[in-house]
Order: structure tokens, then sequence, then C-alpha cells
């Protein structure tokens, strides 16, 4: 069993049952036949095969029209047909024909890919609107990450979803709707970075409190707070300035809040300074460090791309690591990285981020309160380019929220590149000023910029290429 035991033993004795353990016998049993068909397939054969070739010819179609998020052409469905027609010839009866079917609608690139026609596909300057169909599988997957549902296909059918009114309410249901949290995983983790918590390896001996289930509570905050604020429709800034999160015990016990028992997440107000926003949730600060320290940089980079939307440009060539061993020990972070800005081809873009990294430096490398670097105290104090002071993370959460227009646009950008699954080009300036001005006189609630976003020129239409 390559432990150290058997391995050590003679052959012999190794396969001797009163000297050692090891798999004497591996049996399979099975398939068993369910006492009833599982409900999945009563969702596929919406009538009886056996009942003749109108009852499978409707089955395909339905198959081939929810697979392929349209309705399938009389041609492809003959040719489907032709499928189960030959498997039946072969001896095997109507439902192993469907799956033959299935099989084939399943891996026709219409199931694959969500492929938009384009009338002039290499005219870069034509743009014209998608149709109803198309903008059904834009929506679900903006909101659900998944294909249309039947209310939602058939008002594309009918060409009625276009229609604003209509447009709206069916968002307002999708919004609703348990598949909405898509947004919260899929969205979010792709704007946070959340997603990157599964890659980053926090060093053990520094970090020994670091395992799965704290790693999987850290998303799990993160996750429910996100789809808190959409599904109640709270104004933007809360992202920012929210005194209240989403906790179980063991994260609980980690931030150092009390009172917080059992392994269930609840929302929990908070009481103390330390915590509040998105910028105090410890897996927005793991994924913004390195394995074995926090990092100004990561932090200032992160602020600056994904709350206030101007990322610095990349560093230049051959800068110099920091000295791991000396940070905490000979000096402080801070006063390795203010020797660091000392060069000029650094000073520019460091005199931006370093401010607001250092604001977060209360938190260490997987987001855990401290006040002390290794045998320094934290200095935590800063400004903003425009000379907005802050000393430590509340009130840099406060000096970020009096900046909510260009958190408002950053939030605007990401949503918009995520909703339509491309970047964005400099004709999309316009659409993303018309969002923003629209957007801003409904207080920037959350779900007013999925509206404004599902109603706009770059989500309803596209372009060709060149």
């Amino acid at each position: 069993m390559n432990d150290e035991v058997g391995a050590s033993m003679p052959r012999a004795k190794a396969f001797d049952s009163a000297a050692n353990k090891y798999p004497h016998y591996i049996g399979f049993l099975g398939p068993e036949v369910p006492s009833a068909p599982p409900a999945s397939r009563s969702q596929i054969l919406i009538c009886d095969p056996a009942s003749g070739r109108a009852c499978v010819q409707r089955i395909v179609s339905n198959l081939a029209r929810r697979a392929w998020r349209r309705p399938a052409k009389p041609g492809e469905v003959a040719s489907l047909i032709k499928l189960v027609d030959r498997t039946q010839q072969e001896g095997m009866d109507a439902p192993h024909g469907i799956q033959t079917a299935l099989t084939a609608i399943l891996v026709s690139p219409d199931f694959l890919f969500r492929i938009e026609r384009d009338a002039e596909p290499r005219n870069a300057t034509a743009t014209h609107r998608i149709s109803d169909i198309e903008l059904a599988s834009r929506l679900s997957y903006f909101l659900w990450s998944s294909m249309p549902d039947d209310e939602l296909l058939s008002l594309a059918e009918t060409s009625r979803l276009s229609n604003a009114t209509v447009l709206d309410a069916q968002i307002t249901r999708m919004l609703a709707d348990p598949r909405a949290s898509a947004m919260a995983e899929n969205f979010a983790g792709q704007w946070l970075e959340t997603r990157n918590l599964d890659s980053v390896k926090p060093d053990p001996e520094r970090f020994p409190e670091w395992n799965t289930e704290l790693k999987e509570a850290m998303r799990t905050e993160t996750r429910m707070f996100f789809d808190s604020i959409l599904r109640e429709n709270r104004p933007i800034a809360e992202f920012l300035t929210a005194r209240y999160t989403f906790l179980n015990e063991s994260l609980a016990r980690f931030y150092g809040i009390d009172d917080v028992k059992g392994s269930e997440f609840r929302r929990v107000e908070l009481s103390k300074a330390e915590r509040g926003g998105l910028l105090s949730q410890a897996s927005v600060l793991t994924v913004s460090s390195y394995p074995t320290r926090t990092s100004v940089v990561l932090r200032g980079r992160y602020v600056l791309e994904n709350i206030l939307g101007s990322p610095p440009p990349p560093p230049p060539a051959n800068v110099p690591p920091l000295d791991e061993e000396t940070t905490g020990v000979a000096q402080s972070l801070r006063q390795q990285m203010e020797q660091h800005r000392a060069n000029p081809a650094c000073a520019a873009c460091h005199s931006k981020m370093d401010p607001l990294g250092f604001a977060l430096e209360n938190y260490d490398a997987i987001g855990k309160w401290r006040t002390m670097d290794g045998k320094f105290a934290i200095d935590t104090s800063g400004s903003l380019p425009d000379g907005t002071r802050f000393n430590g993370p509340a009130d840099l959460r406060q000096a970020l929220a009096t900046r909510l227009p260009q958190f408002a646009e950053a939030l605007t950008r990401k949503m918009l590149v995520y909703a339509l699954g491309r970047g964005l080009e400099s004709y999309d300036r316009r659409s993303v000023n018309s969002i923003l001005s629209n957007w801003e006189k409904k207080d920037y609630r959350f779900q007013a910029l999925v509206f404004e976003i599902a109603h706009s020129l770059p989500f309803q239409s596209r372009r060709g290429e060149p």
C-alpha cells in the first residue's frame, strides 16, 4: 500500500493477512435499477416515444431547441430523426434512438458555442442589432451563466423580448431567481479576483491558520456579501463602507469577532472599525498578497484597478526585488519601499500605489489584523492623488467613498466586459458615459447597473470584425 511498514516487510509476509492489512478483494455491483425513473428522464421524454413518429419528432425538436437556445430548423430536425431511424434499424428501441440524437445535439457547435449571426462579418464599421434569440442568450449568460429558460426563449421566439417593458420584466424575474447567484460566483470572482484563491499558497510556517476550511470561508463571505448587495439592490457605496458582512464561527474567530457560533454563515453587524466593506475581507487581502508577506504594491495596484479603474503601467525592466530576509527585521516594509521609490523610474507609479497599500498593512498576508510588522510598528498613513489624507483602512474606505463616480465607472467597465465577453473599445466610450449618467440618477443602486447594461447599445448590438 506504499506505506513505510509495508515497504519494509518481506514480500511473503506483506501478503500475510495476519501480519499486514491489504485489499483482499474489490468488487463492483450494479448498475441498480431505480424504483422510479429520474426526473430528468421526464424532461427529455416529454411524451411516450413508443406512441409513434410524431412523438419522437416532438422530443427531438424540443431537445434541439433547448440545447441550441433557438428553434431547430426543419432540415436539422430531419437529420436528427434519421439518426433515430438508423438506431432502430440496428435493433434498438426508440429511447435509444433518441439518445443517439441527443449525443449529436450535444456535440454540435450550436451547443458548444454561442453563435451570433452577422450579416456583414468582415465589415468592422457596420453595426446592427442582434436578434431576440441572441438577446435571450446574452441575457441568460450575463445573469445566470447558463442557457435561457423556456419563458425567456418563448418571448424571444415571438420577437417580444426586445420590447423595453418586456425586457425589464424579465430582468426583474431573473434577478429574483436563485440562478442569479451565478453573478456572485462568476462576475465577483472575476472582478475581485477571488477565483485566484485556489492558486494562492500562503507559507504554512508563517501562516499556520491557513487551511482549506478557512479558504472556503473567505470565499463564501465575499460571495454572500456581493449577493446580498445585488439582491437587495443596495447602493454600491456599501461595497466600500458596509458595516456588516457574512461570517461563520471559524471566520469570525479568525477576525477576532465574538458571539458567532456554528458552521452556518449569517449576516453579522460590525462594531469595530477594523472590518468593513470589501477591502477588509480576507479573500481580497489574500489574493493581493505574496505567499510569505503582504505587498503594498499588489494591494495598491488592486485598489487602483478594481476600485478606482486606473491601473498603473507595467513596471520597468530589471527592477531589483525587496530583500525578503530583512523585511520586518532590519527594516520595516515601509522603509524598504521608500528606498525603492528613490529610483525616479519607479517613483511615478509607486507614489500612487504605495499609500493605498500601506493603508491596508494592518492586515497580514491572509487578512488577519495586526499592529506590528515584525518588530516595527505599522504606519498606515497616506493620501490619495488629490491630497485626501487617511490613516488606516477605515479612513481609506471613507476616502474612497468620496470618489463614488470614479468607482462607479470602474465597476461599469468591469461588468460591461463580463456581460459582453470582450474587452471595451474606444467606440464603447459613449455607451459607458450614457450608462453612468442614467445610473447616477438612480443613486448608484446595484441592480440599476444591470438594467442599464442590458439596455445598452453594446449589449443589444454587434459589429463585424476586420
